[in-house]
C-alpha cells in the first residue's frame, strides 16, 4: 500500500469530493484494516472521502460553500446512508484502476453545483467512500474478503456531518508501477439544519 510518491512521469487530476465527518472516515479506516489483515493485496489506500465530480479546474471557495449549502437543502436533516461496498472505475494514469469502498445512495441533481457546473467533466456513480485503490484484476480477492467482514460495518456507518472539498491527485509512475500523492483542499461544511 502506498499513498506517497516516487519519481517519474505524472500528470495531475482535480476533484470535487465529500468528505465524512471523522467518526464515519475512523470506521471506514477500520474496515480497510480488517481487509489487510484478512491477507488483501496490490491495493493503495484512498484518502476516505467520495469523489463527487472529475473537474477541470478547481472550485472556488464561494462556489464549494454554495455547493455545500445546496446539498444540504437538497438531503435535508437526513443522515446519508452507506448500503454495502461497491467499486467504481477511477482515472489513475495508464493502468485501470477501480476504487472500493463504501457505496452510499445519493443522486446528486446538477443544480447542487451552481456556477461551478461549468467546471465539472465527468460525475462519478455510484458515489463510494473510497478506502483502497486497486488495479482491476484483482477485485475478485478483494471482494472475496470482503464479504467476511462486511455485514458488521455495513450497519455502523451512516452520518450527517460532512464538508465538501477540493482534492488534488497524482498518479506518479516509478520504475515499473504506480504511486499515489493526494491533498485534500479547505472544507466547507455542510450547515447544520
Amino acid at each position: 500500500m502506498k499513498n506517497e510518491a516516487g519519481s517519474g512521469k505524472s500528470f495531475y487530476v482535480k476533484f470535487l469530493v465529500l468528505v465524512p465527518h471523522r467518526d464515519a472516515r475512523a470506521l471506514i479506516r477500520k474496515h480497510c484494516e480488517l481487509l489487510i489483515k484478512e491477507g488483501v493485496t496490490g491495493v493503495y489506500l484512498f484518502p476516505w472521502v467520495a469523489p463527487i465530480a472529475e473537474l477541470s479546474e478547481e472550485f472556488s471557495s464561494d462556489e464549494l460553500k454554495y455547493a455545500a449549502h445546496s446539498l444540504r437543502d437538497f438531503t435535508g436533516t437526513e443522515k446519508f446512508p452507506i448500503n454495502e461496498t461497491a467499486s467504481a472505475a477511477f482515472p489513475s494514469g495508464e493502468e485501470k484502476m477501480i476504487l472500493f469502498g463504501q457505496r452510499f445512495d445519493l443522486k446528486i441533481p446538477d443544480s447542487i453545483f451552481g456556477e461551478g457546473n461549468k467546471k465539472i467533466k465527468k460525475l462519478f456513480a455510484p458515489l463510494v467512500i473510497g478506502s483502497l485503490l486497486m488495479p482491476k484484476a484483482n477485485e475478485q480477492r478483494l471482494c472475496a474478503a470482503n464479504q467476511r467482514i462486511e455485514a458488521p460495518l455495513r450497519e455502523k456507518i451512516s452520518f450527517r456531518s460532512a464538508a465538501l472539498a477540493n482534492m488534488y491527485w497524482k498518479p506518479i509512475k516509478s520504475e515499473n508501477e504506480y504511486v499515489y500523492r493526494w491533498k485534500i483542499g479547505k472544507l466547507s461544511w455542510l450547515p447544520n439544519r
